[in-house]
């Protein structure tokens, strides 16, 4: 009877990996009033934390709408999720007063979950608020779609508050691919524009935002905003620049071993290369009988690669 609080990140989400360009930046979703925060985005990035509702009484002193609404609500669906409809309803109603303090704060939650259990049906059975596939300027438009349906659903105020984090933490990732994949900016732009957006949206703390992420995330990224560079490259130039890159994100001892690997890996290729050439020139040649083109490769392999 019920659709998981999950599926409307779902929604949401589905296609933050998803590249193309035809949107250029654009006013934030969620107004900065809202004062979403790094470590409400990077809970976001967390996608084992789960609310244990110890302290629900807490989270909610001042009002039932705000940014621990959503997990609040997901786990009452899970705590009570093998129970007909009725007889959820009436369970969530019972430990909301039992946790929550005043009384007419527990039926102003109630009320809210209600609210927000017949809006999770109504999006999941709205075709115009699915995620389409394609391009993330497709999915930014459908979170700004999506947005605007809840704020007529819920009202501006309650619907940012309770998803404001979400949608941020959404958008925020969207615009990041959106730069990443523009075919029409050279990767040092693409750097600048993902620095600048970094400050339109979180302000003082733009040089922090993506701390969460690992040395092997940053290296990552760092190859796609130069994918176009580097594939124009040849192999000692691009071997070159990665090897930059890595000096750059990793340490000393991280960057060596990596470039030690791949240099590794480019004589192997070397040496496949050769074989592959002498072996089929030993095999096109006419003048040799078969026995002594299986010596020739036999004594070809043995030079190259050390084996009998």
């Amino acid at each position: 009877l019920f659709i998981a609080a999950g599926l409307t990140a779902a929604i949401i989400i589905a296609a933050f990996l998803l590249g193309n360009n035809r949107t250029r930046e654009s006013a934030g979703i969620i107004d900065k009033k809202y004062r979403i925060t790094q470590q409400d985005y990077w809970n976001t990035l967390e996608t084992g934390k789960r609310f244990d509702g110890s302290d629900a009484d807490g989270y909610f002193k001042d009002s039932a709408a705000n940014r621990h609404t959503l997990d609040f609500f997901s786990f009452l669906q899970d705590r009570f999720r093998d129970m007909e409809y009725d007889g959820h309803m009436k369970a969530v109603r019972e430990y909301l007063r039992q946790t929550i303090r005043p009384p007419d704060r527990a039926e102003e939650m109630y009320e809210l979950y209600a609210r927000y259990t017949e809006y999770q049906k109504e999006a999941y059975m709205d075709r115009n608020l699915r995620a389409p596939g394609g391009a993330p300027e497709d999915m930014l438009e459908n979170l700004r779609r999506i947005q605007d349906f809840r704020r007529r659903y819920f009202g501006e105020d309650t619907a940012d508050a309770v998803f404001g984090v979400e949608v941020k933490s959404s958008e925020y990732a969207l615009r990041k691919q959106i730069v990443i994949s523009d075919a029409g900016m050279s990767g040092k732009e693409k750097e600048e524009r993902l620095a600048s957006l970094r400050r339109e949206m979180w302000g003082g703390q733009a040089d922090t935002i993506d701390g969460r992420g690992t040395p092997l995330d940053r290296y990552n990224e760092k190859l796609k905003i130069y994918q176009a560079e580097l594939a124009a490259m040849d192999e000692e130039e691009r071997a070159g620049k990665i090897s930059e890159f890595r000096r750059e994100i990793f340490t000393p001892e991280e960057a060596a071993r990596m470039d030690s690997a791949d240099s590794q890996v480019r004589s192997i290729r070397e040496r496949d290369r050769d074989y592959s050439r002498q072996s089929r020139e030993i095999l096109e040649d006419g003048s040799l009988l078969e026995q002594e083109k299986n010596r020739r490769i036999r004594e070809l392999h043995k030079r190259l690669y050390g084996l009998h």
